[in-house]
């Protein structure tokens, strides 16, 4: 009776460590999951304390014009959440030459590692290729103009990495603690910039 006991409760417990590793992954899985749906598009509106202006459209990353500096706060689904979070965009499209960058929730303008930051444009695809696997491609659409603008971006790959996602294939490298996510063949944290553009004055 005394070693029945034993093993009984040997087996409880190596049940209920199963069971709380399933949940624990499960967990994990979903929370993959529903960052993932909120990177596959981007549409809310943007504020900024100071008049600000940005005019900038592209297609599929191969071509882009206008350009744009805002900094403030964005509001709807945007930068891998859902909610408000502040945000800062700048960029240049030239048409077939474009440079973009876009900061999300906790970033510094001045540490380009804390920015998704890329040449665009079939030119600068060709230029400077390195870039993180968030928008590439991807077609971004901000439209501000004073103290108000609006937002519409789809992110292409992201759209692929969320469909993929729900066998476990994570092509974006995004579904752990690297929020820039890297490329399949490389390893977590992979810087992925280019040369910083120089914007004039």
């Amino acid at each position: 009776m005394k070693v029945s006991g034993v093993v009984r409760r040997v087996c409880v417990s190596v049940c209920l460590v199963v069971a709380l590793s399933c949940v624990t992954g499960c967990a994990s899985y979903w929370r993959a999951r529903g960052r993932d749906a909120a990177q596959m598009i981007e549409i809310g509106v943007t504020y900024t304390p100071k008049p600000s202006n940005a005019f900038f459209l592209c297609g599929v990353s191969l071509i882009g014009v206008g350009g744009g500096n805002i900094e403030g706060t964005f509001s709807g689904i945007g930068g891998n959440r859902v909610g408000t979070t502040k945000c800062y965009y700048r960029s240049r499209g030239l048409g077939l030459w474009t440079y973009e960058e876009l900061g999300w929730g906790d970033y510094d303008v001045e540490k380009q590692e804390t920015l998704y930051s890329y040449y665009g444009g079939i030119a600068g695809w060709i230029q400077h290729f390195p870039r993180r696997p968030g928008y590439a491609p991807a077609c971004n659409h901000f439209i501000h103009f004073g103290h108000h603008g609006f937002v519409f971006n789809i992110r292409y790959l992201e759209l692929i990495d969320c469909l993929l996602g729900w066998t476990t294939l994570d092509i974006c490298g995004d579904d752990g603690e690297d929020v820039f996510g890297h490329w399949p063949w490389q390893a977590e944290g992979a810087r992925n910039l280019p040369p910083r553009y120089a914007f004039p004055n």
